[in-house]
């Protein structure tokens, strides 16, 4: 009885003690990684603040509920929809966690990430792209897509509700509607310096090219790797951007950072910029040339495509002779 009273009597063993260790942990490798190195500093000051006033014990009993706050908070620190906090206790190595096998799961039932395919009137094409699933798998999907628009006179690229994907796709993608041998239209670059250049894509698919009209529709839902497509067409001239600023997420991320009990942090390593114009979209989004409604987007577009089509006609009539 004694001795179960004794029991009793001991105090609860804190809250929070292995999360709090991890968002530590956490602090530490976004200080040393994460690609700005003064808002490194700064936002690992503040996360350490935070921590200690008590503000990452939320949910402490819910892994799940645990990394969508965490999650929440490191982004409003760091000002970077990238970084996320996650919990992965079977990962066999940093960079495997379950959202990804989920996405990659989901990839035949979304079409591979081609939503829409359609022939408008005046032979204006219009695509639907929602995701950059990986190029194995989703470029009989896209070789498909591209077949179908490739005699159109001009096209129409949607990229809304498009939360990005793999950049092994995005790649292709932005040079389907440039010319082969074209400089290359975007660097990348981490705290120590220019890293090597991707080099130019063999497209698995038919090249559209760059003397055709180009609209591309973008808004908030649109992020990373459909801005990268957004932001270096419209830096190179060869894209006109219709809607409204897209998500402004252009950090590329490095592996995930195995952290204490199972946790992992995902810390955005790389900055993708144009030589165009020397910068990206972060934070900003891409910032359209015509600004539009939901509703109005697609059919501004096509104006505009028809306009450049009449145009161009206009110019490469012959002179008669009266």
């Amino acid at each position: 009885m004694i001795t179960a009273i004794l029991l009793l009597a001991q105090p609860a063993p804190p809250a929070c003690v292995e999360e709090r260790k991890a968002i530590s942990e956490a602090a530490a490798a976004i200080e040393t990684d994460y690609v700005l190195a003064d808002v490194a500093e700064r936002a690992a000051d503040a996360i350490r603040t935070s921590l200690a006033a008590g503000q990452f014990d939320r949910h402490c009993k819910d892994p799940k509920a645990f990394a969508d706050d965490a999650t929440k908070k490191l982004r409003a620190i760091l000002q970077d929809g990238h970084v996320f906090l996650d919990h992965a206790p079977e990962s066999r190595k940093a960079g495997e966690y379950d959202w990804i096998e989920a996405w990659r799961n989901g990839a035949a039932a979304n079409g591979f990430g081609v939503r829409q395919v359609e022939r408008l009137k005046d032979k204006i094409a219009y695509l639907h792209l929602t995701g950059f699933y990986e190029l194995e798998p989703a470029k009989a999907a896209l070789a498909a897509a591209f077949e179908l628009v490739k005699d159109s006179e001009g096209l129409i690229l949607d990229l809304r509700n498009n939360p990005g994907g793999s950049d092994e796709t995005e790649w292709p993608v932005q040079w389907t509607f440039m010319e082969k041998g074209s400089a290359l239209p975007l660097h990348r670059e981490n705290r120590e310096g220019k890293l090597s250049d991707s080099s130019e894509p063999e497209l698995p698919w038919v090249r559209y090219g760059s003397s055709r009209p180009l609209a591309i529709l973008v808004d908030k839902s649109t992020f990373s790797a459909p801005e990268a497509v957004a932001y270096s067409l419209q830096a190179q001239g060869r894209a006109k951007i219709f809607g409204a600023p897209s998500g402004g997420g252009a950090h590329m991320l490095g592996e995930a950072v195995r952290l204490t009990g199972g946790w992992q942090v995902v810390i955005p390593e790389v900055r993708p910029y144009s030589p165009y114009t020397g910068g990206n979209w972060e934070g900003t989004g891409v910032i359209p040339d015509v600004r539009a409604t939901r509703e109005n987007a697609r059919t501004e577009a096509a104006a505009w495509i028809r306009e450049q089509v009449k145009e161009k006609g206009a110019v490469s009539e012959p002179e008669t002779t009266p």
